[in-house]
């Protein structure tokens, strides 16, 4: 665990899955999920090349209602996921956190089997154990939060990842963090406006921390983007890759609009 602390509801959550994860150590052992990651196709490249161009992937962030229990039978991300593709988007990414929602791995299952564009998993990921079951369930990347990792963990992680053929997206949160993961030269560096140990919205961490991530690494917003405005301000500094949310991909006119906007960054006419 990081030094820093986290919100009490982000220490609850990792307890809970740390036992979910020791009852699911107990009924499949690692070899068994290594075997079954074995059988599944190749990953799909996500972001591998991305900071050699000028281009911005779009990715499609498939999030259920948190705390809303009730809205989940209209929950589908399968649905979704192919929603997203008609639009044009290059990756799905996936919340699979089964503290929140237990069918999120398989979930991850089912969407990559759908489409056929690289999936991304969204979780909270402490164990080597995780990123095999994530293999397993067809994702082609993962994210690595420093403000729940240790160094030591946060690099055997990342390369654990690597082993499985998988981009893992390192987020950090401030320069420290930056710096060390650098060091171990991952391919893409993730961002995010949210303060991860007081869950509050700080709206220049993204434009703070741009600056010192050189050219050969991807820069990818792990913010779910939900208005035209915000994107436009975020594509404007620069990165390679944006999360999306439905409430603009599930609109054509905000979509089109949307396309208009990343057009003009990607042809570096800004």
């Amino acid at each position: 665990m990081s030094t820093k602390e986290l919100t009490p509801q982000a220490e609850i959550v990792i307890a809970a899955k740390r036992q979910a994860l020791a009852d699911r150590k107990l009924r499949t052992p690692i070899e068994a999920v290594r075997a079954l990651a074995s059988m599944q196709k190749r990953p799909k490249a996500v972001l591998n090349a991305v900071a050699t161009d000028a281009q911005i992937t779009l990715i499609g962030q498939i999030k259920y209602a948190q705390g809303k229990s009730e809205l989940l039978n209209d929950y589908d991300p399968v649905a979704t996921a192919l929603r997203f593709v008609k639009t044009g988007i290059e990756a799905v990414s996936l919340l699979t956190d089964e503290y929140l929602y237990e069918g999120g791995l398989d979930d991850l299952v089912l969407v990559s089997r759908a489409i056929n564009v690289p999936v991304v998993s969204q979780d909270y990921i402490f164990d080597e154990y995780q990123i095999v079951e994530a293999r397993a369930a067809g994702a082609s990347a993962l994210m690595l939060s420093s403000a729940i990792l240790e160094s030591a963990s946060l690099y055997a992680l990342l390369s654990a990842t690597q082993r499985n053929r998988m981009t893992g997206i390192v987020q950090v949160y401030d320069a420290e963090e930056l710096k060390f993961a650098l060091s171990l030269s991952p391919y893409v560096i993730g961002l995010s406006n949210f303060d991860p140990w007081t869950d509050e919205y700080v709206g220049d961490h993204i434009r703070k921390l741009r600056p010192l991530i050189p050219p050969n690494v991807g820069v990818m917003v792990t913010d779910g983007l939900q208005t035209l405005a915000e994107i436009e301000d975020i594509a404007g500094l620069g990165v390679h890759a944006l999360l999306v949310r439905d409430t603009i991909l599930d609109n054509p006119d905000q979509t089109a609009q949307l396309m208009s906007i990343l057009k003009t960054f990607r042809s570096g006419s800004d």
